[in-house]
């Protein structure tokens, strides 16, 4: 299969397919404009569009336009949404492997895939003649770093690096959702320009459930059996997590406590090791001590532990789910408290 993209999308006019591939809409808008912008700097006017929708398309009216001479332009840009759809059919996949081959030169089609994309020949054929583009949404630093400049550039405000980190931490990586979350906090920012505290993201952007979940590893590392167990009754019985949300969450932090105390007696260093593992915000310096203390004997039991309890829970042999999850908090708060105080288990 053709690969995607891995560098920032640079148009060349010359191309005449591009698939713009992956979850990211914000990406894709951004790409459209960027091609759209080539072609008018080539031909001295802005190129007239045309937008199909993948599912409800047909073949002969896409390939129709392709194909058909503008009266009063000289360039068209012919736009398929969810094209992953169009393409199912095999009439329509064969059609445009044919025409990726041999494209209009008074045309640029561009396809546009968010969902599962199944079509590694034509994504050939468009990377022979023309781009294949990836619109994955980033990792979490670089979205950080993303919405410092964009505060900046687009909102006029700017963002403490702290507010990033707790921004995508509620938000995720989607782009196109932090834009949505920056304008909104910009607007609500004081100062001149406005500034985007964390404290402000604490007010303004609430937790998803995913997201909300996951705090049970800070609380976990933090030591105390009491609070992480009442801190997994709030987030069932008021924030509705799943239970399997904060199952995967626990046997994640065993994985990472293993996985990092494995590494450190290996002799790697703790900045290899938190690249490594992905680590990144508050919790990287806890999970890289309590790592060193446990050691990886420790850490490999209670990572064991965890994948046990989530087996159990999948197999309707735990009986009660929560105290099932209740007593895996306990266990794994009490290990890292226990290495934090000093105590023996």
């Amino acid at each position: 299969m053709a690969k995607s993209r891995s560098k920032p999308f640079q148009f060349d006019p010359s191309m005449r397919v591009i698939l713009l591939k992956g979850p990211e809409p914000y990406l894709q808008a951004q790409y459209l404009r960027l091609i759209a912008e080539g072609i008018e700097a080539t031909i001295g006017e802005p190129p007239s569009r045309f937008d199909f929708d993948g599912p409800q398309a047909s073949l002969a009216a896409v390939l129709d336009e392709l194909r058909s001479y503008g009266l009063m332009q000289s360039h068209k840009i012919v736009v398929l949404d969810a094209a992953e759809q169009f393409v199912k059919k095999e009439a329509n996949r064969r059609a445009l492997e044919a025409y990726a081959a041999e494209p209009m030169e008074e045309a640029t089609l561009v396809l546009r895939s968010t969902g599962d994309w199944r079509a590694p020949k034509l994504e050939k054929a468009v990377a022979a003649t023309g781009a294949v583009v990836s619109c994955d949404p980033p990792n979490a630093a670089t979205a950080a770093s993303w919405c410092l400049s964009r505060t900046e550039k687009a909102h006029d405000a700017t963002i403490d690096r702290s507010a990033t980190t707790r921004l995508v931490e509620r938000v995720g990586t989607s782009l196109a959702r932090l834009d949505g979350e920056l304008a909104k906090l910009a607007v609500a920012a004081e100062g001149e320009p406005p500034r985007i505290t964390a404290e402000l993201v604490d007010q303004m952007v609430p937790p998803s459930r995913e997201e909300q979940g996951w705090i049970i590893q800070s609380v976990v590392l933090a030591g105390d059996p009491g609070r992480a167990v009442r801190t997994l009754r709030e987030l069932k019985d008021v924030s509705r997590v799943p239970d399997q949300v904060l199952s995967w969450a626990m046997i994640d932090l065993g994985r990472k406590l293993h996985e990092a105390a494995r590494q450190l007696e290996a002799g790697v260093g703790e900045a290899a090791v938190g690249k490594a593992l992905r680590l990144w915000g508050p919790d990287t310096r806890p999970v890289l001590e309590t790592a060193r203390r446990l050691g990886g004997v420790r850490a490999a039991k209670l990572f064991e532990t965890a994948l046990e309890t989530d087996l159990a829970l999948k197999s309707g042999r735990s009986g009660n789910a929560t105290r099932t999850l209740e007593g895996l908090a306990v266990v794994l708060a009490d290990t890292c408290g226990a290495q934090a105080s000093g105590r023996r288990m």
